[in-house]
């Protein structure tokens, strides 16, 4: 049952989604960071879902070119063009700075303050995605609000 994919409701809807997964994880990893503080020797750690999301759109060949359509992985891509892959963000450990007398790195404020930052865009992505669904009901409907 696991291999059939969700209904799309495009690239839009897709890529909001996943922004939307993504921050879902990486305030997993924030609250697991807080629960942690105390533990001697704990490495914080990070979910780079950004870089993830970024890779899930792939990168465009040049504007200045004609664009070459593939259908086979086989194939080549023109002028660095690659193609997207599948939304995976990973859990990183941050093994940088030992900021603590007991081994840890976890800073309380930084981590409320990535808190912060994560649930405002978490909260962005989620208003673009109900006015995308708006957009939706609108055309099924086919009535303006």
């Amino acid at each position: 049952m696991a291999d059939i994919n969700p209904i799309s409701f495009g690239q839009t809807t897709d890529l909001l989604g996943n922004a939307i997964k993504g921050a879902g994880l990486e305030n997993a990893q924030i609250s697991n960071n807080l629960a942690n503080v105390n533990t001697p020797n704990y490495r914080r750690s990070t979910t780079n879902f950004k870089d993830a999301l970024e890779a899930s759109l792939g990168t465009p060949a040049s504007t200045d070119e004609l664009t070459l359509a593939t259908d086979n992985d086989r194939q080549f891509t023109l002028d660095g063009a690659e193609m997207p892959v599948a939304f995976d963000p990973q859990a990183t450990v941050d093994s940088t700075v030992q900021m603590r007398v007991d081994g840890s790195n976890v800073d309380v404020d930084q981590e409320m303050a990535k808190l912060s930052e994560n649930t405002g865009y978490s909260q962005t992505m989620s208003q673009l995605l109900q006015e995308q669904y708006k957009f939706f009901r609108e055309a099924i409907t086919e009535q303006t609000n």
